[in-house]
């Protein structure tokens, strides 16, 4: 009975075990919580960076397109960006853009809100005469549709007078 009550006796009881066990659990759920947020942040920062940079190249190529041709058709569908040449000029095609989705208008509130995609355009341009005044580009993801890029752009050449 003397050694059941000796107080000099060493080793963790139940209680410490089960308090330093809530303690990592916690601990780790905090670290683990901490590295989920700021992974999904950075995806979601990182698509918006590539959105951004598709948009600037394909506003690019609009401009080198206007500037080198005397006419041609901007068709925008929901998969895609064509340059076209016009019925009286040596035709030609050029797939400028196809890795997200894209919508076009003049105007930006008809640009939609959502997954519906109406504002696709198909216009002849004849840069000698007019410029491509506001020009509203929004591109989207394909992966997360909600994540979206819209820039407002005008398109012109340099006028001979």
């Amino acid at each position: 009975m003397k050694n059941l009550l000796r107080t000099d006796q060493k080793g963790i009881t139940l209680v410490e075990l089960l308090s330093v066990l809530v303690l990592i659990s916690l601990v780790t759920g905090i670290i683990w919580t901490t590295l989920n947020i700021s992974v999904k942040h950075n995806v979601v920062e990182t698509t918006k960076l590539k959105l951004q940079q598709e948009a600037n190249a394909v506003i690019t190529k609009l401009q080198y397109e206007h500037r080198r041709n005397d006419c041609y058709r901007l068709i925008t569908s929901k998969n895609e960006i064509i340059i076209q040449g016009c019925e009286d000029v040596p035709s030609f095609k050029s797939i400028i853009a196809q890795d997200y989705f894209y919508e076009a208008s003049e105007f930006e509130d008809s640009l939609s809100s959502d997954d519906t995609y109406k504002s696709q355009i198909d216009v002849r341009v004849e840069p000698k005469k007019s410029n491509l005044d506001n020009l509203y580009l929004k591109i989207r993801d394909k992966n997360n549709p909600k994540l979206s890029v819209t820039i407002q752009t005008s398109i012109t050449r340099y006028q001979n007078k």
